[in-house]
């Protein structure tokens, strides 16, 4: 049966951008290497890449013969980042979360030394602080959400902030010692996420991730909380919560493959 004309183009058109994910991954790369990935023919890649060339979105160092994105791809990337609905996207991954894991589902941001809530879905609990309403505040220690977006920090630029954080102990799991907070800071960032057990009140449980922007920051923490929690809920939960801030990081441009930058061991 003969390829339609339709399904030739749809194919280039995979295949050119297949040639810029390839390369925005590896820096730069050269036919060869192109070929190597793609097992597609290196006449028929040699066109898509000069096509490429031709259009603004790639350019070729004649002398080593490899090809490198240009400025115009960050353009075009940089105004899809600004034309998100990022509220929308994001309300829309804590409804999934919250029924994926039965739990409220929330996102929070770090603001003057303190943790606010942004936005929460889910069933509240009347035996829960405020703490999970949206517009309220908690520190940034003692919950898990605040414990992932300070693992964002350097432990120099935690142990500065430590005094501005006033550590006390809201209940008996609470860290208040520094250099147990600084091992608790290293292993969030070896697991890629922060569990609050009853750190800051009895009978609440977390778990939170960080989602970062295109700019390799982080832009707050997604996390689910609840009344119970057991080693295989933790586990489970946490799973499904990188899998959520890793697409939605990568929807924001995040363009790393840990959820830190390299500094930060991930």
């Amino acid at each position: 049966m003969p390829v339609s004309a339709s399904s030739d183009s749809n194919l280039a058109v995979e295949r050119a951008m297949k040639i810029l994910e390839l390369i925005s991954r590896e820096g730069q790369m050269s036919l060869n290497d192109l070929h190597k990935v793609m097992q597609v023919g290196k006449a028929s890649l040699l066109r898509l890449a000069n096509t490429l060339v031709q259009c603004g979105y790639l350019e070729k160092d004649e002398a080593k013969g490899l090809y490198r994105l240009t400025l115009k791809t960050y353009e075009v990337g940089i105004s899809a980042i600004n034309n998100l609905d990022k509220v929308s996207i994001i309300n829309t991954a804590l409804v999934e979360l919250s029924h994926a894991t039965h739990c409220i589902a929330q996102f929070s941001v770090e603001n003057e030394g303190r943790l606010l809530c942004l936005q929460s879905f889910g069933q509240h609990s009347p035996f829960f602080s405020v703490y999970t309403d949206v517009g309220t505040r908690a520190p940034l220690y003692s919950t898990s959400a605040g414990k992932v977006l300070l693992a964002t920090y350097t432990n120099g630029q935690i142990a500065q902030m430590w005094d501005s954080l006033d550590v006390r102990a809201r209940t008996r799991h609470t860290i208040t010692d520094l250099q147990l907070f600084l091992r608790e800071m290293d292993k969030i960032r070896r697991q890629r996420y922060a569990l609050n057990i009853e750190e800051d009140e009895y009978g609440v449980f977390g778990v939170s991730t960080v989602v970062m922007s295109h700019v390799n920051l982080a832009i707050g923490a997604i996390s689910v909380t609840s009344g119970r929690m057991t080693e295989d809920d933790a586990v489970s939960r946490a799973e499904i919560l990188l899998d959520c801030s890793q697409r939605l990081s990568r929807m924001l441009g995040y363009s790393s493959y840990g959820l830190y930058s390299q500094k930060y061991l991930l």
